[in-house]
């Protein structure tokens, strides 16, 4: 009588291996889930600090000024350690409705600053244009 009660209750090794198997792929599932959120974490903060660091170069007048007049300027970001720049100032050239011509804007300028970030062996570059009024 006993032995009956609990051969009804109980779960087959089938009913057991399912459910490990959907539990299995449900915590994986997760996991991976996870993982990428953390990933699209490092990069944001990454992007964060890149636009940080080159709004504070294109705020200083006279590194912007300096760049301006000698149509390149590189150095060492100060205060961030493994971040260097490299401006670079080149007229400004817009293309002609016929797009074999190029007009050049007398009084603008297109600056490009390209900031690299350097982690022992590994390097990034992040680089943006502006135009600058002469």
């Amino acid at each position: 009588m006993i032995s009956d009660q609990l051969g009804e209750g109980g779960f087959t090794l089938i009913e057991v291996m399912v459910a490990l198997i959907i539990l299995g792929i449900s915590s994986g599932a997760i996991f991976q889930s996870l993982s990428q959120s953390k990933r699209i974490s490092w990069k944001s903060d990454e992007v964060m600090e890149t636009a940080r660091i080159a709004h504070n170069i294109l705020v200083d007048s006279a590194l912007i000024d300096t760049a301006l007049r000698d149509k390149e300027k590189e150095g060492a970001v100060e205060g961030e350690t493994g971040w260097h720049y490299v401006i670079s100032v080149s007229p400004l050239e817009l293309e002609t409705e016929n797009a074999e011509e190029l007009l050049e804007v007398p009084s603008m300028v297109k600056l490009n600053l390209c900031l690299i970030h350097k982690l022992g062996q590994k390097e990034k570059s992040f680089c943006l244009t502006r135009w600058y009024r002469r």
